[in-house]
Parts: structure tokens; C-alpha cells; sequence
């Protein structure tokens, strides 16, 4: 079974919404320690640029799947 872009673009939206919310619910959990207010460390970590380029990615993706007439 052959899968198409759409489906390939929601499974890098997926993958990256989960590198967004995984250190969140680590901390909210009480695995993982906060980080200092004001350090700005998240935006550096590269988890959190993971799932930025994850999800710019899927949706320039859906943007051509869309122009293809596949949705």
C-alpha cells in the first residue's frame, strides 16, 4: 500500500506536535526538573527545534498536497 503525501504530512505533524508536548508533560509529570524562569533554555533545546521543523515541514507539505488536487 503506497502512502500518499497527505497521510505522510499528518505523520510528520504528529511527530512533531509530540517533540513539543513531550517535555511539557515531563515536567508536569515530575520527571523532569523546570527550568529557571526567564532562562530560555526551551527554545534552545534541540527537541523543541525538532518539532518546529518537523511541523513547518508537514505543512508545506499539505500545502502541495492540496495543490495537487489530492485534497
Amino acid at each position: 500500500m503506497m502512502l500518499g503525501l497527505e497521510q505522510f504530512a499528518l505523520g510528520l505533524g504528529i511527530l512533531g506536535l509530540a517533540c513539543f508536548t513531550w517535555p511539557i508533560l515531563q515536567r508536569l509529570s515530575g520527571r523532569a526538573q523546570p527550568e529557571p524562569l526567564g532562562s530560555g533554555r526551551s527554545l534552545r533545546s534541540p527537541l523543541w527545534w525538532a518539532g518546529f521543523g518537523l511541523t513547518v515541514i508537514a505543512i508545506f507539505l499539505q500545502r502541495i498536497a492540496a495543490q495537487q488536487g489530492g485534497g
